[in-house]
C-alpha cells in the first residue's frame, strides 16, 4: 500500500481519480501557508508527500520518497538534504506561468499609466485628462531576465500588444518542448524574442529596456544577480517588475 498525504487544497474531480488507483491509500489535512509540525502518527508512514511547506518534524517521515510541491520555486526544500536521503522531488513548474504572465503585462500598464492615481481620482470625482493616463506599451522594449515558461508566456503575450522583446539568457534558448505548458500558451520553439543576450552583455541587454522582468530561479547562482551596477545601467525612466523571487534583487541596491 502507497500512502500519499497531501497538506494542499485540492478538488474533488481529480482526487476522486487518485483515489481510484489500486493499492493507493490517500489522506487529505488542512492546509498551512507556513511549515508547521504535523501529528506523528499522521506522517510516520507516508510514502508520497504533496504539499507547499513540508513539515518543521519532516525528520519523522521515514519512508517518504517523493515530495511533490505546489510551487514552483523550491527553496524551502534545501534544508531537507533530500539527495542524501533519496527522496525525489519535483515541483509545479509551468502550472503558474500564465497567472504571472498576465501579472506582468497588468502591471506594466498599470505602472505606465498610473493606474493608481486614476482609481484614487475615480474615488474623489476629479476629472484629471493627463497625458500620463493614456501612454501605450506598443512600441516599447520589455527585457526577461530569463526564458523559463514564465518568460515564454509573458513573451507571447508581450508581441501580441507589439512590444519589442529582449531577453538575456545564459545559454541562449533552446527548444522546450518537454516542460509542461497550457496548451496553446508561451514559446516552446524560443522563436519570439526579437534579440537575445548571453552572459557578459548584461549591460547592453539592460541599457535599452522600458521594463526589466525577472524571470529566473532563485538559486545560489542568482542570489543578488541584480546589483546596483545593473539597475544604474537601465533607463532612468525604466519598471523593474520581480515576478521571480525577492532575494534575486540585493535589497540595500
Amino acid at each position: 500500500m502507497t500512502r500519499i498525504l497531501i497538506d494542499v487544497v485540492v478538488e474533488e474531480s481529480p482526487l476522486a481519480e487518485l483515489k481510484e488507483i489500486p493499492g493507493v491509500d490517500i489522506r487529505v489535512i488542512p492546509t498551512s501557508d507556513t511549515a508547521r509540525e504535523l501529528p506523528h502518527d499522521v506522517i510516520k508512514d507516508v510514502d508520497i508527500l504533496f504539499c507547499t511547506h513540508p513539515p518543521s518534524n519532516f525528520d519523522s517521515m521515514p519512508r517518504v520518497r517523493w515530495i511533490q510541491i505546489a510551487s514552483s520555486g523550491y527553496t524551502q526544500l534545501f534544508p531537507l538534504d533530500l539527495p542524501s536521503n533519496h527522496v525525489r522531488a519535483t515541483n509545479a513548474r509551468g502550472c503558474f506561468d500564465v497567472p504571472i504572465a498576465e501579472w506582468n503585462i497588468a502591471m506594466m500598464v498599470n505602472l505606465l499609466r498610473d493606474v493608481p492615481q486614476m482609481l484614487r481620482n475615480q474615488q474623489a470625482r476629479v476629472w484629471e485628462r493627463s497625458v500620463r493616463f493614456t501612454q501605450e506599451v506598443r512600441g516599447m522594449t520589455m527585457g526577461l531576465w530569463g526564458y523559463g515558461g514564465l518568460g515564454r508566456e509573458t513573451a507571447r503575450l508581450a508581441k501580441l500588444m507589439g512590444m519589442r522583446v529582449h531577453v538575456l539568457a545564459r545559454r541562449g534558448i533552446q527548444p522546450a518542448s518537454n516542460i509542461y505548458r497550457v496548451p496553446g500558451t508561451g514559446d516552446p520553439e524560443g522563436v519570439l524574442p526579437d534579440r537575445v543576450f548571453a552572459a557578459g552583455e548584461e549591460k547592453e541587454f539592460l541599457s535599452a529596456l522600458d521594463f526589466l522582468i525577472l524571470a529566473m530561479p532563485l538559486t545560489p547562482q542568482t542570489e543578488g544577480i541584480v546589483r546596483e551596477e545593473e539597475l544604474q545601467a537601465l533607463p532612468r525612466s525604466a519598471f523593474v517588475l520581480n515576478p521571480a523571487r525577492g532575494p534575486i534583487i540585493q535589497e540595500q541596491a
